[in-house]
């Protein structure tokens, strides 16, 4: 609370520099498309069809230009450069992203929520396939059925064109990376059906001793038209990912001392047998059908299913600074199954009513999930009390035998409903003040077991949203809004009980500016929220191995500021800083494993005296970050810079070299462990464009 008051004063400072802004410059709107921060449509927030402009929520974009500048072959990376989102890696394919203070667990495809209980992200997922990625800050429960107050991130797929078209691009990097990309595109039948493929194939070694990783993705999609009136989609990806000498856990923080371990940047954990498969296939049918002029029926199925399967040595404790022992193991295999069924069935469109259009979206989504999983301990490391010997960084502790075939092993089977009901509207009371009003109704249902533990949970809910914006003048936009907080989580409590659902309030106000003849949008935001039965980390079952949680109460509050678009002719920035807070009902601070004050930099130049040269930085500064109450990485900025020559119109090279400054940094300590992250790097490719 104490932040959000602090920053008032600072986003009257903004506002005040906005309406300057907006004085000495003519902003006739922001429709224009620009290289970078896509001001263009977006579904994410409220499937209301709106511009960034008119999103009551910070709303940050990743194009196709930015991923390709910068070569943002991973969502990982793409996610390094969004304003507001750390990612948290906790190790070398477990991954959390966060936003304003918590989890980010709500994940879109084409506008279309996919439920998600927990924000654990497994393995490299690839960006081959998307057009541009939208992340909405703040709750937004009318288009998913967990709203929680970090942020939705919408993965917008790449969709057929009329013309053809057609892209191959091959690349080379630091430590034997080699990657090649595909991506053809045009007419399969004249005026009636398009179709797009996109391949993409990447391996190689990494800064990490023992580990490498190989990456296969394939996405096919196809849309045409039944009659004049309605159009159909189909589509088809599959990230594949294998990964060998991949760390379970990461590097211990502390020595038995106290002190803070020094380890060189390459230093792994795993054995050189470890290995991690993941493979994600995702299918999606689309069906739009026009109801007259003004409105529209649409019904979209989406079927989800990962596999995973891994052998892992885990490692936990302090070891003695001198000789390296004094850490414990265990080794397991895994292997897990995530299914999810969605259907999504919405009619959208506009009535007139007191003299103004206004919009209007109802509709329903079903969802079904299924989680499968199962751990295999060896009888030899099997235990998290099994002392390793001081030289583990070798990565030649031995395989132990798994019996895969033991039915005793523990196991994960959870069925789970998610039906929901939700509608949202724009009434527009002017031209220039319009109120968005909505809600969504949950019925969830769930039952199973995990590793011992019941998994029943019964539970309903409706989540009420409301906005508002206020164009005060030509470009220049006031705006509030306010969401309900509603997650079911899979945590168990101590008595091997489910915990049951977060609940709380999200708010959010802020500014929008128009600026550069609408070809950028400047925007500053006050957020805050509040949560109950958020699930606390305490202890780990003896018998079960099960992690227990409890449930606490938790306060986010800050300020955000970004600028994003086309600046001069030529000139594109995405950039934005945030500062946020986040404290316990006794008024502590809290999640410290999050930095509390991030800057953002992403810029590209077309050079006006070489215009076939295009050249950029990209910087990202963060402040310190704590494990408990001990500073374990201070704060550091990475840079990164590339260069793209067009040889011809058909033909480019390119050069990226990342933390340029070769900054030696901690990731993610949440789990009081964490590996170093990538030493300097560069990659050269080379693209020819039809």
């Amino acid at each position: 609370m104490k932040m959000f008051a602090r920053n008032a004063l600072a986003l009257s400072v903004a506002a005040a520099m906005i309406s300057g802004a907006a004085h000495a410059q003519s902003t006739p709107g922001i429709e224009t498309v620009t290289v970078y921060g896509e001001p263009g449509k977006t579904e994410a927030a409220t499937k209301l069809n709106l511009s960034i402009f008119e999103t009551p929520q910070m709303v940050s974009v990743v194009s196709r230009d930015q991923m390709d500048d910068f070569s943002l072959n991973e969502v990982n990376a793409l996610l390094d450069y969004v304003p507001g989102v750390t990612v948290e890696h906790v190790e070398t394919d477990r991954t959390y992203y966060t936003a304003r203070g918590f989890d980010i667990v709500n994940f879109q495809y084409d506008g279309v929520g996919v439920p998600f209980s927990y924000g654990l992200t497994q393995g490299h997922a690839d960006t081959a396939i998307y057009e541009q990625v939208e992340v909405v800050k703040g709750a937004t429960g009318l288009t998913t059925g967990l709203a929680n107050p970090s942020a939705t991130i919408n993965y917008v797929r790449k969709r057929p064109t009329e013309e053809l078209q057609a892209t191959v691009s091959a690349s080379a990097g630091s430590w034997s990376q080699y990657r090649l990309e595909g991506d053809v595109s045009g007419p399969v039948v004249e005026d009636r059906l398009n179709g797009r493929v996109v391949v993409a194939q990447q391996d190689g070694d990494s800064y990490l001793d023992r580990y490498s990783k190989d990456l296969t993705v394939f996405y096919g999609v196809l849309s045409g038209e039944l009659t004049d009136h309605t159009r159909f989609t189909v589509g088809h990806s599959v990230n594949d990912n294998h990964n060998e000498g991949n760390s379970s856990g990461a590097l211990p923080l502390f020595y038995n001392d106290g002190s803070l371990t020094d380890y060189d940047v390459s230093t792994n954990t795993s054995p050189d047998w470890a290995y991690q498969d993941v493979q994600q296939q995702r299918t999606f049918a689309e069906l739009e059908q026009d109801l007259g002029e003004r409105w529209l029926l649409k019904a979209i199925l989406t079927r989800n299913v990962q596999d995973k399967e891994w052998e892992t040595f885990y490692l936990s404790g302090a070891p003695d600074p001198a000789t390296e022992e004094g850490l414990v193991g265990v080794a397991s295999y895994y292997e897990a199954q995530d299914e999810e069924n969605v259907a999504d069935l919405f009619v959208s469109g506009s009535f007139s009513l007191w003299g103004q259009d206004h919009d209007l979206v109802a509709g329903i989504n079903l969802a079904d999930i299924k989680l499968t999983a199962r751990s295999v301990y060896a009888s030899e490391w099997a235990g998290y009390d099994d002392p390793v010997g001081g030289d583990w960084a070798l990565g030649n502790t031995p395989r132990p035998a798994f019996d895969i075939d033991d039915p005793a092993n523990s196991s994960t089977d959870i069925d789970q409903t998610q039906d929901a009901y939700y509608v949202s509207s724009r009434l527009n009371l002017n031209d220039a003040v319009s109120i968005l009003l909505g809600a969504r109704h949950v019925d969830l249902e769930q039952s199973g077991i995990s590793y011992g533990a019941p998994q029943g949970v019964s539970d309903a809910e409706t989540v009420p949203y409301a906005g508002v914006t206020y164009e005060v003048l030509s470009g220049t936009m006031l705006y509030a809004s306010y969401s309900e907080v509603f997650k079911q989580q899979t945590w168990v409590d101590a008595d091997l009980a489910p915990l049951g659902p977060v609940q709380g309030e999200s708010t959010e106000a802020g500014v929008k500016q128009g600026l550069f003849d609408g070809n950028a949008v400047l925007t500053a935001a006050l957020f805050q929220s509040a949560q109950e039965n958020f699930g606390e980390w305490f202890a780990r079952d003896v018998d079960t191995g099960l992690n227990l949680y409890r449930g606490v109460e938790l306060e986010s509050d800050g300020f955000e500021v970004e600028l994003t678009g086309e600046l001069l002719p030529g000139l594109n920035l995405s950039a934005g800083y945030t500062q946020v807070e986040v404290e316990d009902e006794n008024g502590n601070d809290t999640r410290r494993f999050i930095p509390t004050q991030q800057f953002k930099l992403a810029l590209a130049y077309q050079v006006p005296a070489v215009p076939a040269l295009r050249v950029g930085s990209g910087v990202n500064w963060q402040n310190e970050i704590y494990y408990a109450n001990t500073e374990v990485q201070g704060s550091y900025a990475l840079v990164d810079l590339f260069a793209r020559y067009e040889l011809s119109d058909n033909l480019s090279l390119a050069l990226n070299i990342n933390n340029a400054l070769d900054e030696t940094y901690r990731q993610s300590p949440q789990w009081g462990q964490a590996n170093f992250g990538a030493s300097r790097n560069a990659t050269a490719s080379i693209t020819w464009q039809y």
